[in-house]
């Protein structure tokens, strides 16, 4: 099994323990209180100037994160073992829907994640426009609590679930290899054209839905946590309706290091929570109010 190899996947000898993200037990080594002093306090004092509106896209004043709707629909999840890269992850191909969401249309930046907390992590400092990295899962929560708080109840900020974000990565389900119908060079940052370096956001054409870097770039977290098995176990339902406290958390769509088969819409990843690396970063997600949460969790709150 070379899942670990072929993902990029840095593996850390760290035993987390959450119950649903309520209550975690982490050991001295994992610092995360140090962690924590590092980030400053974020900024709520802007005011929403834009409601979110079931159907439309719209902008958030404070980080400039542009939300586009995302009209929900079933589709065919995975890939057929016939396919060029496929690991066996994948499959089996399975129906999946989804209810209507909006996205970000780009992969979280340096100065959308500064506009929130005064400091910048990224292990690629090079301007507001690049994406955001070297941020792990816990981190990716700070941002969608910000909002949340700001919103009070109008939608709910979350990291998008894995089918989500294949969802809109096939441009609703489409059977598409990458995120677009241009040729890979002109659709994605990777290893073929990235010079070793994460780029600019929104600088590769868009898929149809209008959003960027879905392929490439940097990897994307995802709410859900990782089960290699777990498209064997899964119905209609979609992933991460039911949260569980699993230790490894799926990533999605490579990053600036990875080949033609690690950038793929049905290609999965995983990370542990509190990883952090120079390839991976998140997109964020909002549905309409708090209904369509279901059984999820309560996210993290910031500790200060």
């Amino acid at each position: 099994m070379n899942m670990i190899s072929d993902r990029r996947t840095r593996m850390i000898p760290l035993a987390l323990t959450c119950a649903g993200m309520m209550a975690c037990s982490l050991p001295a080594s994992a610092h995360m209180i140090d962690e924590w002093e590092r980030l400053d306090s974020p900024n709520t004092e802007k005011k929403v100037d834009e409601a979110p509106v079931p159907g439309k896209s719209w902008t958030d004043s404070l980080t400039g994160i542009r939300f586009v709707w995302i009209p929900g629909g079933c589709f065919a999840m995975g890939s057929p073992p016939w396919k060029e890269y496929r690991e066996n992850d994948e499959g089996p191909v399975h129906q999946v829907c989804v209810s209507d969401y909006w996205l970000s249309d780009r992969e979280v930046t340096q100065g959308q994640w500064q506009a929130v907390m005064r400091i910048n992590p990224s292990a690629f400092p090079k301007g507001d426009n690049y994406p955001l990295e070297q941020v792990s899962w816990i981190d990716a929560e700070v941002v969608g609590n910000n909002l949340n708080a700001r919103f009070q109840g109008q939608a709910r900020f979350r990291l998008p679930t894995e089918a989500e974000w294949e969802y809109a990565c096939r441009e609703g389900g489409d059977d598409l290899n990458y995120a677009g119908r241009a040729d890979l060079l002109h659709q994605a940052w990777y290893a073929d054209n990235s010079h070793r370096s994460t780029q600019p956001t929104a600088t590769r054409k868009p898929n149809r839905l209008g959003l960027y870097d879905m392929s490439g770039n940097v990897w994307e977290w995802t709410a859900d946590s990782y089960h290699p098995d777990s498209y064997h176990h899964r119905g209609r339902k979609p992933p991460g309706t039911e949260m569980d406290d699993g230790q490894l958390k799926a990533i999605r769509g490579g990053g600036w290091k990875d080949g033609p088969g690690g950038v793929r819409c049905a290609g999965r990843g995983f990370e542990r929570a509190t990883v952090k690396r120079s390839d991976l970063g998140f997109r964020l997600a909002a549905v309409v109010g708090m209904a369509q949460e279901g059984k999820r969790p309560q996210p993290l709150a910031i500790p200060f």
